[in-house]
C-alpha cells in the first residue's frame, strides 16, 4: 500500500500542474451533486415524503451515498477505466512488476477533481445530520462510519468485478455501468420503497441494504434492534468473490500479443 500511496500522490501532482482545468472540473463536480440534490428537493415540495420518510431522511441516504461513490471514483479510477489498460497492453507491464496487479491497476488513474462532489455530499449530509436530531452515541458513531466503509467497500467490489470480466470481453460491460449507477441511484433512496424482487437483490446479491437501509432504520431510531447496526461488516464479503473472480480473470488473461 505504500507504492499505492506514493503513486497517487505523484498524480495529485500531476493534476494541480495544470491548476486552472483542475479548479473547473472542482467547482463542476460540485455544482452536478448540488443541481442533483435539488432535484430530490423538489421531488419532496411536490409529494411531502417518501413512503414513511422525510426530506432529511433521504437527504443523509443521498449525501452518505454520492460521498461513499465518489470516494471510489476518486481511488479505484483506474478499474473503472480498466479495458483501455487491456486494450493497450498497459497490463502486460504490470504483470511482470513485484508489486499487486490489483493495486497497480486501482493507481493507473486517480481522479482528485471528485474532491468538489466529496465536499457537496460531505455538506449535505452534515445539513441532514443536524436536521434529524439523531441521539448519537458511540455504538451509533461506530454504525455511521461502518456504513461508509461498507459502502465504499461494495462500489470497490462492483469496480473489481467490471474490470475482471474485461479480461474475457476486452471492452467493458454496459451492465457493470448499471450496476454501479444504477446501484448508486437505488442506494440514494430507502430500499423499502422499491418491488420485493428488487430488495432482495439489494440486499442479499449487492448489499446495498446493509448499509443504506437496516442500519439506518437503527440510526433513526425507527427500529430498537441492536443488531441492524452490526450488519454493514457483512458487506465485506460482497468483495470476496469480487476479487477471487479477478484473480480467475488473471489467469484466463493471454496478453495483447503486442
Amino acid at each position: 500500500m505504500k507504492v499505492y500511496f506514493k503513486t497517487i500522490l505523484m498524480l495529485i501532482k500531476m493534476q494541480l500542474e495544470y491548476r486552472k482545468a483542475f479548479i473547473i472540473s472542482v467547482i463542476g463536480s460540485f455544482l452536478i451533486t448540488f443541481l442533483l440534490t435539488i432535484s430530490v428537493y423538489f421531488l419532496f415540495e411536490e409529494f411531502n415524503q417518501i413512503g414513511n420518510w422525510t426530506f432529511f431522511e433521504v437527504a443523509f441516504l443521498f449525501g452518505m451515498v454520492y460521498l461513499t461513490f465518489s470516494i471510489a471514483e476518486m481511488f479505484f479510477r483506474g478499474l473503472d477505466h480498466f479495458e483501455a489498460t487491456i486494450k493497450n497492453g498497459e497490463f502486460d507491464r504490470i504483470l511482470v512488476r513485484p508489486q499487486n496487479t490489483l493495486v497497480q491497476s486501482m493507481c493507473l488513474e486517480f481522479d482528485f477533481s471528485k474532491i468538489g462532489r466529496i465536499a457537496q455530499s460531505l455538506l449535505i449530509l452534515i445539513i441532514a445530520i443536524i436536521n434529524l436530531n439523531i441521539d448519537w452515541n458511540i455504538y451509533k458513531i461506530l454504525v455511521f462510519i461502518s456504513m461508509n466503509i461498507g459502502c465504499v467497500a461494495i462500489f470497490f467490489g462492483i469496480f473489481v468485478l467490471k474490470a475482471s470480466f474485461c479480461f474475457w470481453t476486452v471492452d467493458g460491460l454496459e451492465f457493470m455501468n448499471i450496476l454501479a449507477e444504477g446501484g448508486k441511484k437505488v442506494a440514494q433512496y430507502p430500499i423499502d420503497i422499491y418491488a420485493k424482487w428488487f430488495r432482495i437483490f439489494f440486499t442479499f446479491i449487492v448489499p446495498f441494504g446493509l448499509v443504506n437501509y437496516y442500519p439506518v432504520l437503527y440510526l433513526f431510531g425507527k427500529v430498537d434492534n441492536f443488531w441492524y447496526g452490526l450488519l454493514p461488516i457483512f458487506t465485506f464479503i460482497f468483495v470476496i468473490p469480487c476479487v477471487a473472480i479477478w484473480k480467475l480473470g488473471i489467469k484466463h488473461y493471454e496478453s495483447t500479443g503486442s
